[in-house]
């Protein structure tokens, strides 16, 4: 039968805050509006004390601060509050200054302790900030400050900048009014390496500065949407780096451009029957009698070119039976649409060559394209002889943006938990919890000990 050895108060009150590093001095109850608190005096050990707040280095003390202080630790039970009190000396340290010394139970700067800003950040990746509040019995606004100390702790976790090989670049909106957040994440990992405010050659040129001259240069592929400041960029710091272009932004050009013409097709037809129906009375309500006149060639474009966007901007192996026969109406009866439509499916195709196959592809699409006699299209070939390289090392190396934009939808997803973010700090810290490959446990568990 196992011996139960008795719980010391000290040895209880170290496993309550989760630091063995400490010395308990006392431990009392305290009554406040009702509500009682456990209160626990502690000190730093000698190991622990005169050492700066935010380096750690052992340093000469300045002065005796502000005096005790309290920091709060997660709750016992449903109404019991925990609070750590200590003396909170200064240090001068010759690099920060009149700094409070370090405490081994709270990070610099901080009210509560690392068990309770552990565990808000671990709620903050599945919860709203107001449940967690409400549960923790904290202020909102103190779980982003929270949030974004933890994130900074954890920050050299994994060497986000060690062996990019493969990295995709993108932008996605944070905010109304065209607010946007410039992504960078890994293709190897799938994680996110850096994301920061704004978008433009000055925000991505922040991002190569950051990394070491090996690191640029151990960069091999790089993908984008085909945006001017992303290849620049990237030319500028990563000459070496082969940029490879968004296929699904590049059949969305063809697609753009084919919606347009069917606007302008339908707009035509509907224009002509205007004029055929002027000076005509109009037609009463209900059906139409039987001698009615037949529907002119103008009313039947109409009702034909009606309701087709998404049977022409669909790809044609996901149309349903009713889509599929719109289209085959749609491509026999107008031939500008018809025309424009097979370009777009045309350049499609072309991702699903092999290599080798492709260049000449693009030349032969770009004569079609050309001779198509629709503007639009004419542009769009001298756009593609400007991006041909791209798309070649896209079919070649078979990469693409999807990762980076399941990356966004994570982001957007985020903000729409948050309810937005008045503090980009707070979003960004999130963004690197939620994506960035950081590993965050509860407070005494680890994966591999749940059940």
């Amino acid at each position: 039968m196992r011996e139960e050895s008795p719980v010391t108060i000290t040895s209880l009150a170290k496993r309550i805050v989760g630091v063995n590093r400490l010395a308990v001095e006392k431990v009392e109850i305290e009554e406040s509006e009702g509500e009682n608190s456990l209160v626990i005096h502690v000190r730093a050990t000698k190991r622990d004390r005169c050492r700066c707040g935010i380096c750690g280095k052992k340093c000469g003390r300045y002065d005796t601060g502000n005096g005790r202080r309290r920091w709060r630790s997660l709750d016992i039970g449903n109404s019991l509050r925990v609070y750590l009190e200590s003396d909170s000396p200064r240090v001068w340290c010759p690099k920060h200054g009149a700094v409070v010394q370090m405490v081994p139970w709270a990070r610099h700067g901080a009210k509560h302790t690392k068990n309770f800003e552990d565990t808000a950040a671990w709620m903050s990746l599945h919860l709203s900030r107001k449940t967690i509040s409400e549960y923790l019995r904290i202020s909102w606004d103190t779980v982003g400050p929270m949030v974004r100390r933890v994130e900074q702790e954890t920050s050299g976790q994994n060497g986000r900048f060690d062996g990019l090989v493969r990295i995709g670049i993108d932008e996605t909106s944070y905010k109304k009014g065209h607010k946007y957040l410039t992504v960078v994440i890994n293709h190897d990992t799938g994680t996110v390496v850096w994301v920061a405010k704004g978008i433009g050659n000055e925000v991505l040129e922040r991002f190569f500065q950051e990394l070491t001259p090996g690191q640029r240069n151990s960069i091999e592929l790089v993908s984008g949407d085909g945006a001017k400041w992303i290849r620049e960029t990237v030319g500028n710091y990563c000459p070496k780096a082969t940029f490879c272009i968004d296929p699904f932004h590049v059949v969305s050009w063809c697609e753009d451009i084919l919606d347009a013409v069917r606007k302008q097709e339908w707009n035509e037809a509907r224009r002509k029957v205007a004029e055929e129906s002027k000076g005509k009375p109009k037609r009463g309500k209900g059906r139409p009698k039987k001698d009615t006149a037949a529907k002119t060639s103008a009313q039947k474009a109409v009702e034909r070119i009606k309701h087709s966007r998404y049977p022409l901007l669909m790809n044609p192996e996901n149309l349903s039976e009713s889509y599929r026969a719109k289209l085959q109406e749609v491509l026999l009866y107008d031939r500008r649409l018809a025309t424009a439509y097979r370009l777009k499916e045309g350049l499609r195709a072309i991702f699903q060559l092999p290599p080798e196959e492709v260049r000449s592809a693009l030349e032969k699409w770009r004569r079609r394209a050309w001779s198509s006699r629709i503007p639009d299209f004419v542009e769009l070939q001298r756009k593609i002889k400007r991006h041909m390289d791209a798309i070649v090392a896209t079919v070649t190396h078979q990469i693409s943006n999807a990762r980076v934009e399941a990356v966004n939808n994570k982001i957007k997803l985020t903000i729409r938990m948050g309810y937005g973010f008045r503090n980009l700090d707070n979003l960004v810290a999130l963004i690197y919890l939620r994506c960035g490959g950081r590993v965050i446990y509860l407070p005494g568990r680890r994966i591999d000990s749940v059940a």
